[in-house]
């Protein structure tokens, strides 16, 4: 079910070292074409990294286009010398850094002055995790010629091997530390701010909002042409597009993310939801820096430009290696979907020879999305939801309510004392809190949004009342949140469109926003996430229950219907839904993720090619094991007997068969269970008589709480896969017969247990040459200790 994969070089593993090739070597380019020649055969598309590891940066790029630093010597001294004396900068950085300006400036004292010697350093950073031929300086970003040069690394090389060139190339997270300098910054400052900063030394020296605000507003217009763009126009020329993640730069990210051709987020870490018999495995998670309002930068910014691909870096650190799940992988990834998100990747699967013994070959911050992982097993059924998923969402256009501006100016007077900022996600919460706090409020009152920039502001213009962007796309309203600061021009612009009829929301609050756009109920009255498509007859919801309770109500849309169906991706299937004079009749028990279709006329049902059956509407366990509407069999009861079977491709290898006189958990049985992973096969047979069968059309099993996946077979036949909460099936009716029926689940644990063997034994399966696995908190750790999972 994988329909891309992206090449991102890395560091090699001990004694491996002969069969290193070297990055963009005649052999590397060679190795490419098999990659792409492979990928077309079987319809995959091949992206690939401009670079290795992260940052961009390699064995070309010279110190003198290196990344940068600015440093400061700021002393006071006698007036009399002041504008002779020459100033140093520190001893460890004296042959790299070069004086760019020293300026005096009067004090209170009149017989002393305060001088300023601003010196550009290099950071010497070099490419993190780099692959071989691929170690060296990483680039001034903020540089045209160094960008420039570093680009025509890669003609060269397609050029030479006469390679095609890949579908898109990537860019990963702005990790360029302490690089807040250039040597053209002071000229490009003057030129864009109206006045000269080294006039202003004092001022930005010490912190002063507006001074250290223009700064950094010069540094972000200097990623954005110099970087962003030039990369961007650089792939154009080739038929190559370009998806970058923009999080951790120091410039505006919408602008950034609207530069390029996929917009790319990331979540990091696990979201405590709260779902309903979701395992957490507490201490062993760190928490998703990427909420809702950081998610939707990539997706406001596709969004408002009209892109149709907004996708993610999925599952980095979702938890500690070995003990990920395909179950904690759905909610993180239906909360991006509602934010917007449609192309999801793995992060990641890491390269291993089919000979290396288990684990292979482990990157440190990945899940390992591949054949070594146990839950590789029934991963095709994941994919296949995601899929079905990403069609729909990648359907039709965005329909968010409004515009909100983002106060990016306010942003930058804050924490003036440093005079980098950088907005990567895990200090999103101390750079914007204002402005977080006002985007999960307008989701809790039941409306969507989309960020928008001065840039794209003020190219939008008024459709009636409506705003619309200049690729197109159609808000009900712009939202400014709080009393932030406007530009004179947007400002001005603001007031035009509002003179035009458009409406301008200048506080967060329900009654303002309610007279511009419906809300959702099933976001306000419901707690549901939500994300709304607009499409050629009519709209479609992509609705995710992440709350720890189940839903079953009557609600009204937002949006005008005469009919609608709803889809369910896990089973790929479509059921009519009930209308009331109330709403839609909704049921999603906890961690349930459903799209609904809604329709503008009347669609006969035949072309619907849907069942006229209600969807699914769960009940809670009644006390009695009969009632009028359904028939309980218990299974899992003390006095029903069980056999368990490990598969053949079970480690270690297990082939006795256990007898079990009640339902119970594998791990505990004996020495070799204990340590087993791969998959255990429980078998059972349960009666059915004649007036059962007659009486109900419609048989489910739930299977309660799944470690961590089961594929359940009845009578031979697969009914599917329970992977996700709920785990609950539906039994086609034709699988059931009178008399003694089989049940066989399947059920596939994680490789936790086996893992913490190996540490045990000391087998030394940490191998590659730098970091190797580290925990979640990056600190070099054994799994010795864990228990049995």
């Amino acid at each position: 079910g994988i329909g891309a994969v992206e090449i991102t070089p890395l560091y090699g593993v001990k004694g491996n070292e002969q069969n290193n090739i070297p990055f963009l070597s005649e052999h590397w380019m060679q190795m490419l074409r098999v990659c792409m020649d492979e990928g077309a055969k079987v319809g995959i598309q091949v992206d690939m990294n401009c670079g290795t590891g992260w940052p961009f940066g390699g064995p070309e790029v010279p110190l003198s286009e290196a990344a940068c630093r600015l440093v400061v010597t700021d002393t006071i001294v006698d007036a009399a010398v002041a504008d002779t004396i020459r100033l140093l900068p520190p001893l460890r950085e004296r042959g790299v850094a070069e004086l760019t300006v020293q300026r005096s400036f009067p004090t209170e004292q009149s017989d002393r002055r305060r001088v300023i010697a601003l010196f550009c350093s290099r950071t010497r950073q070099k490419v993190k995790r780099a692959a071989p031929g691929g170690e060296g300086w990483v680039i001034d970003h903020f540089d045209s010629t160094a960008v420039a040069h570093y680009l025509q690394r890669f003609d060269r090389a397609f050029a030479a091997g006469n390679t095609p060139w890949p579908h898109t190339f990537f860019n990963d997270s702005y990790e360029v530390y302490g690089a807040d300098w250039t040597p053209r910054l002071l000229e490009e400052f003057a030129r864009r701010r109206g006045y000269r900063l080294e006039d202003h030394l004092p001022e930005f020296i010490d912190g002063a909002p507006e001074v250290v605000a223009h700064y950094r507003e010069t540094l972000s217009d200097l990623l954005l042409n110099n970087f962003t763009r030039q990369w961007a126009s650089w792939a154009h020329s080739h038929g190559v597009q370009v998806r970058n993640q923009a999080h951790g730069s120091p410039a505006n990210l919408i602008d950034q993310y609207a530069a390029v051709d996929i917009p790319e987020i990331e979540g990091f870490g696990l979201t405590d939801f709260g779902i309903k018999g979701l395992r957490t495995d507490p201490g062993r998670t760190r928490p998703n820096y990427s909420d809702l309002s950081m998610l939707k930068y990539a997706s406001s910014a596709a969004h408002i430009t009209g892109k149709p691909l907004t996708s993610s870096e999925t599952f980095t650190w979702l938890t500690e290696h070995f003990r990920t799940s395909l179950s904690q992988m759905k909610p993180d990834l239906d909360l991006m979907f509602c934010a917007g998100v449609n192309r999801m990747y793995f992060h990641g699967t890491c390269y291993s020879p089919k000979d290396d013994a288990w684990p292979g070959w482990r990157f440190y911050a990945s899940m390992d999305m591949s054949p070594n992982n146990t839950i590789w097993r029934d991963a095709p059924y994941f994919t296949a939801y995601v899929a079905r998923c990403q069609q729909l969402l990648q359907w039709g256009q965005p329909d968010n309510d409004f515009l909100v501006y983002l106060p990016v100016h306010d942003m930058w007077r804050r924490d003036t004392r440093h005079r980098l900022m950088q907005f990567d996600i895990h200090s999103m919460s101390r750079r914007a809190p204002d402005f977080i706090s006002a985007i999960l409020t307008i989701d809790s009152l039941g409306f969507d949004c989309d960020y928008v920039s001065d840039h794209y502001l003020l190219s939008t213009t008024t459709e009636g009342q409506l705003l619309r962007t200049a690729a197109g796309t159609r808000y009900k309203g712009l939202v400014i949140p709080g009393d932030c600061l406007l530009p004179p021009e947007v400002q001005a612009h603001i007031e035009k469109l509002e003179a035009a009829g458009a409406k301008i929301i200048r506080e967060v609050e329900a009654e303002a926003l309610a007279q511009a756009a419906v809300p959702e109920a099933l976001k306000a009255r419901c707690g549901l996430n939500i994300i709304r498509r607009r499409n050629p007859t009519g709209y479609h919801y992509f609705i995710a229950n992440l709350t720890p309770e189940d839903v079953d109500c009557e609600v009204p849309l937002a949006v005008a219907l005469k009919q609608a169906r709803w889809f369910d991706p896990l089973t790929d299937t479509w059921r009519q839904a009930v209308l009331t004079g109330k709403g839609v009749r909704v049921a999603l028990r906890s961690g349930q993720s459903l799209f609904l279709q809604t329709f503008d006329n009347a669609v006969a049902e035949g072309t619907q090619q849907v069942s006229s059956e209600p969807l699914l509407v769960f009940h809670r366990t009644p006390t009695a094991s009969t009632t009028e509407d359904h028939t309980i069999l218990d299974l899992s009861a003390s006095d029903k007997e069980w056999t368990l079977s490990f598969d053949a491709e079970s480690v270690p290898s297990i082939s006795k068969t256990y007898q079990l006189p009640a339902l119970r958990s594998w791990e505990g049985l004996d020495d070799q269970t204990a340590v087993a992973m791969g998959t255990g096969i429980y078998a059972t047979t349960f009666r059915l008589t004649s007036r059962q069968l007659k009486a109900h059309s419609r048989w489910l099993i739930d299977l309660g709480d799944v470690r961590e996946s089961a594929r359940v077979f009845v009578n031979d036949s697969c009914v599917g896969c329970a992977w996700s909460v709920p785990y609950v099936l539906e039994i086609p009716s034709g699988c059931l017969h009178r008399g003694d029926n089989r049940l066989r689940v399947e059920v596939t644990n994680l490789p936790a247990n086996r893992i913490a063997e190996l540490d045990r034994q000391g087998v030394p399966w940490r191998k590659f040459e730098e970091i190797n696995v580290v925990d979640i908190n990056y600190r070099p750790t054994s799994y010795a200790q864990w228990t049995p999972v």
